[in-house]
């Protein structure tokens, strides 16, 4: 059923889902409380990049949003699909939105926590080789963002930020997926990307 006046649709993984507090917890619901906008979470747990894509049309076009932020590519990373496939992907949901005349944010995912990873999450790659992979797409989004002039929210560099400067010192659970704090931290860090974004104080 089509919702009417969808101001933002956030579409992910189970970090834009909110896994372990979805659905109160959750950032995007977090965030749309806070801009005073309606935001539809449209995140899914375990989703892959290429998942994303194949649910764009039902999750994000049919709403017809004023915006689309879309984040994926974490469990491509742990599940060890190959980054091209991953940037394919973003590149076709950002086409379609862009075709659609929907104005794109792209997130950048969370840096893992390797010494929690190892002990209550998983990676096909050694801890040190995810963590690279995560840097090295975290390279190729603010590459392509810049080149095509879309904006982005950097969880990666601003989660620390906002984690020490709030005096949190483990903003994840189990490695990948963050706290009820952390969430609260991707909140803010979405809001104030937000607010810049639109040329909001």
């Amino acid at each position: 059923m089509r919702m009417a006046a969808i101001d933002l649709v956030c579409l992910g993984d189970s970090i834009v889902y909110g896994y372990g507090t979805y659905p109160m917890g959750a950032w995007p619901r977090l965030a749309g409380a806070a801009l005073g906008i309606r935001i539809l979470n449209q995140g899914e747990n375990g989703d892959t990049a290429d998942g994303m894509n194949v649910r764009f049309m039902e999750d994000v076009l049919y709403h017809r949003p004023k915006e689309v932020f879309i984040m994926g590519g974490a469990n491509d990373i742990l599940m060890g699909i190959p980054q091209s496939h991953t940037c394919e992907s973003m590149d076709r949901m950002v086409r379609k939105a862009e075709k659609a005349g929907i104005p794109v944010i792209l997130g950048i995912p969370l840096q893992i926590d390797g010494e929690l990873l190892e002990k209550c999450w998983f990676s096909c790659h050694s801890i040190e080789h995810t963590m690279a992979l995560f840097r090295e797409y975290r390279e190729w989004l603010l590459d392509y963002c810049g080149k095509r002039q879309i904006p982005t929210v950097d969880f990666q560099e601003k989660f620390p930020e906002y984690l020490k400067k709030e005096g949190i010192v483990r903003g994840l659970q189990d490695g990948v997926h963050p706290t009820a704090e952390g969430y609260r931290v991707m909140a803010e860090i979405f809001c104030d990307a937000y607010r810049q974004i639109h040329g909001e104080k």
